[in-house]
């Protein structure tokens, strides 16, 4: 059985004492489940996927539609809050008519 859950809006902005308490919550939440720590540096590959949708004339929502991805996905990835499976990068590449190369490099 699925439980409805309504979304409840305050009418009046927080007094001082209960925006502290709030933040108090949250930090005691942040320290018990801490944001999953991000590489350092960047990542060409994911890099070049979201130059390509920024520089694209379609809009990233008309992208993902035609790539069959949510356009939430892809919302979080240009903003880099969320990274995409290798086959959903094919898909909005092929939509956007690029190829995605890994490049060789030397360390010489």
């Amino acid at each position: 059985m699925s439980q409805k859950i309504e979304r409840n809006f305050r009418e009046r902005p927080l007094t001082a004492d209960e925006a502290a308490r709030d933040e108090r919550i949250r930090n005691a939440v942040q320290a018990e489940f801490p944001p999953a720590i991000k590489t350092s540096g960047s990542n060409p590959l994911s890099d070049a996927l979201r130059n390509a949708i920024r520089q694209s004339i379609q809009s990233a929502d008309e992208i993902a539609v035609k790539a069959n991805v949510s356009p939430l996905v892809v919302s979080r990835f240009l903003s880099g809050e969320r990274d995409i499976h290798l086959e959903t990068a094919d898909r909005l590449a092929g939509v956007l008519g690029v190829k995605l190369t890994a490049g060789t490099g030397s360390n010489a």
